[in-house]
C-alpha cells in the first residue's frame, strides 16, 4: 500500500516571502499543524521547508499566543522562509505507507511532504497513518473480528482462506504480525462479512489454532 492513496494530494502551501504572523493567521483558519513551503516552477511546485505550530510559536514573543485574535497579518513582518526547515525529509509517491510510519517513527516527525520527480504532491501525517492502518485492518468495516494465536504466518494465512471458502464466509481483511512478547507466537486478525458457525470454530481449533477473541465490529 504507497502513501499516494492515503496522502494529502495538492497541500496548501506558503510563498517564501509570506509572514510569519499571516502563516498563523493560515494555520489557525484551517486548523493545521503544518504548513509547507514552496514556490512555482515550469514542472510543479517545488519544496523549499516546512513550517509547524511550535516553529511559529517561537517567533512570537512567550507571552503572546500566536494564533489568537489579536494576530494580525502584519504582528510579525518577517517572512517565513526565515523560521522554516529547510532539510526537509520527503517520502516519494509510491513510498509504501509502513515505510512512511518507519520514518515518522524514528525521525519523530508527525509529517512528511510527498515528491514526484523532485515536486510536491502531497503530504502524508500521523492522522493519515492512522486511517491507513483502520483501512487495512478492516477496523472502520461491518462484520466479525477473529484473532487468532498460530506458529506461523503461511499456516494462519494458507489454513484460514481455505476453511472460509469451504464454508463460503467472506474475508474483507487478514492482518498477521509475530507476538513482540512471544516471538515464537504469530497474532492474526481477521475480518468476516458474517459470523463464523460453530463448525468453522470447532475446525480451527483442531488444525491447533488458539482463538484468542472474537467480536462485532
Amino acid at each position: 500500500m504507497f502513501v499516494e492513496k492515503w496522502m494529502t494530494p495538492n497541500p496548501v502551501t506558503l510563498a517564501p516571502n509570506t509572514t510569519i504572523s499571516a502563516a498563523a493567521l493560515e494555520m489557525s483558519r484551517r486548523k493545521f499543524r503544518h504548513l509547507l513551503v514552496a514556490e512555482a516552477s515550469t514542472t510543479g511546485k517545488k519544496l523549499l521547508g516546512l513550517l509547524s505550530k511550535y516553529d511559529i510559536a517561537r517567533a512570537f514573543p512567550g507571552n503572546f499566543n500566536p494564533f489568537s485574535l489579536e494576530v494580525t497579518a502584519g504582528t510579525i513582518p518577517n517572512p517565513v522562509s526565515t523560521i522554516m526547515v529547510r532539510n526537509v525529509i520527503t517520502v516519494e509517491l509510491y513510498c509504501a505507507i509502513e515505510e512512511a510510519a518507519r520514518i515518522m517513527l524514528t525521525r519523530r516527525i508527525n509529517a512528511l511532504p510527498v515528491v514526484r520527480s523532485g515536486n510536491l504532491v502531497g503530504i502524508i501525517t500521523e492522522s493519515d497513518i492512522f486511517g491507513a492502518l483502520l483501512g487495512i485492518t478492516g477496523a472502520n468495516a461491518r462484520g466479525i473480528k477473529m484473532i487468532v494465536e498460530s506458529s506461523d504466518v503461511k499456516t494462519a494465512l494458507t489454513s484460514v482462506a481455505q476453511l472460509s471458502e469451504q464454508h463460503h464466509l467472506q474475508i474483507q481483511s487478514a492482518v498477521s504480525f509475530h507476538d513482540p512478547q512471544s516471538p515464537n507466537k504469530v497474532v492474526s486478525a481477521f475480518h468476516f462479512s458474517a459470523q463464523p458457525n460453530a463448525r468453522f470454530v470447532q475446525q480451527l481449533t483442531t488444525l491447533g489454532f488458539r482463538i484468542l477473541r472474537v467480536s462485532n465490529s
